[in-house]
């Protein structure tokens, strides 16, 4: 399960995603991008 905080995108180019709850569905890659996934940027609450 994914935990809280802002995701972007893995291919490089700074596609970010924000999410507030741990779990959350994410969206589907932008149109174009060449992505597999998002990975967490920022973690909502570091250390919980």
């Amino acid at each position: 399960m994914p935990e809280s905080g802002i995701y972007e995108c893995d291919c490089g180019q700074a596609h970010d995603y924000s999410t507030d709850v741990k779990g959350h569905r994410f969206p589907p890659l932008p149109a174009g991008c060449t992505g597999e996934g998002w990975k967490l940027k920022t973690a909502a609450h570091p250390g919980s």
